[in-house]
């Protein structure tokens, strides 16, 4: 049997209500969490920003960038291990068949395995994945988001780092689609971020916000865009494929959400979240 890969999680030095959110949830459920500090846009000098900013389908910003530098720390991590990583971005919620969920990732045979669901519509494959100790790992064809929660096997991280020193996206664009990974998703769905939650109409028990992911301005036509262009048009020509194949054995649909495996959580405990917090304010006096 698979041992449980370490679960890390990300988290800004000043995003303590975060942390206390993941460390709560994470001690009521009997896992135990690493925190990853996460990189910031100020830790980016311009010469990186240069080299890694202008390789996808439109210049990154550098919240994005800052993200996806977040991610490959961990991914270097996950590259020295044999059991792989569980990465977590702190404004995850999870459902009560997480520990199950992550515990059996491994074993999955899957290089990257999502936890969680946004809603949207994604291509599976018929029939295709398999269940281990209980969890349905259906297999991927392809996805688009998926960054808050995943795990990643040791051979998939080090897919992701050979790619991630001369090239870098998005951090959910860069995963599913610049590295095309074994990859699956776990049914129902572990994970759902806060605000998701939230749209859903649960109380989670604090809320959060993003900067990265707000609508961007289109690139205009011109001879300066045009690597942007041709990248977003070779984009466009595989994900014709892939519908195209939805008349074989691709279905598109919504990942499976069970909404008891998160009422039966939450909201999470606002004294506990607050004692949390203040035991960080005792360990930075002390």
């Amino acid at each position: 049997m698979r041992a449980m890969p370490d679960i890390w999680f990300i988290n800004l030095a000043d995003a303590r209500e975060r942390r206390a959110l993941i460390e709560v949830q994470a001690e009521a459920l009997g896992l135990d969490v690493h925190r990853q500090e996460a990189c910031t846009v100020a830790d980016i000098d311009d010469a990186t920003y240069r080299r890694l900013s202008t390789g996808w389908e439109r210049p990154m910003i550098r919240p994005e960038l800052a993200a996806f530098l977040s991610h490959r720390r961990l991914w270097e991590r996950a590259a020295d291990s044999e059991d792989g990583l569980i990465v977590l971005e702190d404004d995850t919620v999870f459902g009560t068949h997480f520990p199950q969920a992550a515990a059996n990732a491994a074993a999955s045979g899957f290089d990257l395995v999502n936890f969680e669901t946004v809603g949207r519509r994604k291509f599976f494959r018929k029939g295709g994945g398999r269940t281990v100790g209980g969890v349905r790992f259906t297999e991927l064809v392809r996805e688009k988001s998926g960054a808050g929660a995943y795990f990643v096997s040791q051979n998939g991280a080090r897919a992701l780092l050979e790619r991630a020193d001369t090239q870098a996206a998005p951090v959910d664009a860069f995963m599913f689609g610049v590295c095309r990974l074994a990859m699956a998703q776990v049914e129902p769905a572990a994970t759902m971020q806060v605000h998701l939650l939230e749209e859903r109409g649960f109380d989670v028990g604090l809320s959060t916000q993003t900067s990265i992911h707000q609508p961007r301005q289109r690139l205009p036509l011109s001879w300066a865009n045009l690597p942007y262009t041709g990248r977003r048009i070779g984009t466009q020509l595989r994900l014709a494929l892939v519908q195209a194949r939805r008349l074989a054995d691709v279905e598109f649909r919504p990942a499976g959400f069970d909404a008891a495996a998160f009422t039966a959580v939450l909201p999470v405990s606002r004294d506990a979240m607050a004692a949390r917090i203040g035991r960080y304010d005792d360990q930075s006096v002390s």
